[in-house]
């Protein structure tokens, strides 16, 4: 059997997301996200993996959940805690 030339990579896949699906509907609370300060940086890139629980913390930790963006944000965390535990979100798309 020839050995192959060609390194061994460990390839690694994952369930993901896409964040525009999270928040279809729920733009207030996109707003209040995107204007936190999340433990994440995202922008040019063609997928940003983070954990429902970084959006949720971010979501919960601003001082922009009043009136309507409260319930939005409401709603966002709950469909986000409703995610299986080994799933991610695409900030990208």
């Amino acid at each position: 059997m020839a050995k192959s030339s060609k390194p061994y990579l460990p390839i690694q896949t994952c369930q993901y997301i896409e964040a525009s699906y999270i928040f279809k509907g729920f733009g207030l609370a996109w707003n209040v996200f995107f204007n936190s300060d999340p433990r994440c940086s995202w922008g040019d890139n063609n997928r940003t993996m983070v954990t429902p629980d970084v959006i949720i913390d971010a979501m919960e930790e601003s001082a922009e959940n009043v009136g309507k963006e409260q319930k939005q944000v409401e709603k966002v965390v709950k469909i986000l805690r409703s995610l299986p535990q080994d799933m991610y979100v695409d900030l990208e798309n």
